[in-house]
């Protein structure tokens, strides 16, 4: 599963010719963080707390012209952990994007590749939460989109987004196999229509396909048995939506509908008789279907003192465990302005992970419950550096265990952007 990223060259250039004007980004940024935490793999019962220093420099780097622009951002994340070094890791993060605007339409393509850390990034494996070790996670993602504008009021947009994430399995180690590597794509189309500044619908269809693969440890039973899997599904998802503005403050959003997928499971188990007989296998393929409510809900508002944003969803996801969850969110923000460089705010999240694994006929229940609760305070120090003080409390909940495990985190960020002149020609 490798991403062939030289085939986006054309695309991102595709509209970068006959530029009369451009304005060349060039934003060197840097950040650091100190965290301190009590559980740090969200374990039930956690063998002991964690600091940990992260070094963050990056750059911005592009352009922007009367009707596209190209931003190419480049991110170093050094994670250090005192008194656990085997965990250090070095993530790398690149994110580009381009955007184009013609008489009648707008085309834009967003790409992802990032090598990051398990740690941040899996909360649990199969609901244990037990990271013992840390896995590197490879993501590469391309989302290509276009709209066009069919009359004043009506537009119809396509778009496509793949995304390729796979872990990487160290010999001897069982635990990364763990993790299974996973393709999805989806193809979606919408068609939108204005009524007013104030209100529009949109009607929009998707057809998404994922695939996972992955091996077991081989055991011995008495003899050597390798097991492994693989999982294919595809989902074809219908939604309906409304956006209102109430004012120019205030603005609403939903959208509802339905999915029905189906998904084919293989898996083969093979015995190895040390060469007493000829090495036995077996494969069993098993079929489902399945249906559900997608979601999605948005409410801001800006006060003279602030903002409130509140979200909530319901989707299908692709998962590391070879399969895929239902997760449905709740997430609440507000933010307070205390003076001119001084501003607080809170920010609450709920999560419900629904999902299962099966292996070698057994039936696993994963479903968790994350609930996370974050007060920060900010000060914008100079134009340049800004200092934030935040807690984060976590909380989560494994169904099949009807256990809880709860972390505290203090941090304390610093973030660096300097004032830099965009260049003009």
């Amino acid at each position: 599963m490798k991403f062939k990223t030289k085939r986006l060259l054309p695309v991102l250039v595709v509209f970068s010719h006959n530029c009369h004007a451009l304005d060349w980004l060039f934003e060197p940024n840097f950040g650091a963080s100190e965290r301190y935490t009590d559980n740090l793999r969200m374990q039930i019962e956690p063998i002991r707390d964690n600091l940990i220093t992260r070094l963050s420099p990056g750059v911005l780097l592009g352009y922007m012209a009367e009707n596209h622009a190209l931003n190419a951002d480049f991110k170093w994340n050094e994670l250090i952990y005192h008194g656990e070094s085997e965990l250090d890791f070095s993530e790398k993060i690149a994110d580009i994007s381009q955007k184009y605007t013609g008489e009648r339409f707008a085309a834009g393509l967003s790409a992802r590749y990032a090598e990051q850390s398990t740690i941040n990034t899996q909360l649990d494996l199969d609901g244990s939460g037990d990271l013992q070790v840390q896995i590197p996670k490879t993501t590469r993602s391309v989302a290509p989109n276009i709209t066009y504008n069919l009359t004043e009021r009506d537009a119809l947009q396509f778009s496509y987004n793949y995304t390729d994430v796979g872990f990487t399995k160290s010999p001897g180690l069982n635990l990364s196999r763990n993790f299974s590597d996973y393709t999805n794509q989806q193809f979606s189309s919408s068609l939108m229509h204005t009524f007013s500044e104030r209100l529009s619908v949109n009607l929009s269809g998707a057809y998404v396909e994922f695939s996972s693969s992955g091996e077991n440890p081989t055991v011995s039973n008495p003899f050597p048995t390798t097991s492994s899997f693989s999982q294919k599904s595809s989902t074809l998802n219908y939604q309906a939506g409304v956006q209102y503005s109430f004012d120019e403050r205030t603005r609403f959003s939903v959208s509802a509908g339905i999915r029905d997928t189906d998904t084919e499971r293989t898996s083969r188990q093979t015995i190895d008789f040390l060469g007493l007989l000829p090495n036995s296998t077996t494969t069993s393929v098993q079929s489902s279907k399945s249906s559900g409510n997608v979601f999605s809900a948005n409410f801001d508002h800006k006060f003279d003192w602030g903002s409130l944003d509140i979200s909530a969803g319901r989707q299908l996801t692709p998962a590391s465990t070879g399969g895929q969850r239902n997760t449905t969110n709740f997430s609440a923000s507000l933010k307070y302005n205390l003076a001119e460089r001084w501003t607080s705010g809170i920010t609450a999240t709920y999560l419900l992970s629904e999902s299962a694994t099966t292996t070698a006929g057994d039936t696993t229940n994963n479903n968790r419950t994350y609930i996370t609760l974050s007060p920060n305070i900010r000060w914008r120090w100079t134009p340049e550096i800004n200092l934030e003080l935040s807690y984060i409390y976590r909380q989560q909940e494994f169904e099949s265990l009807n256990q809880t495990s709860v972390g505290n985190n203090l941090q304390l960020q610093f973030s660096y952007q300097p004032q830099i002149n965009r260049q003009v020609k």
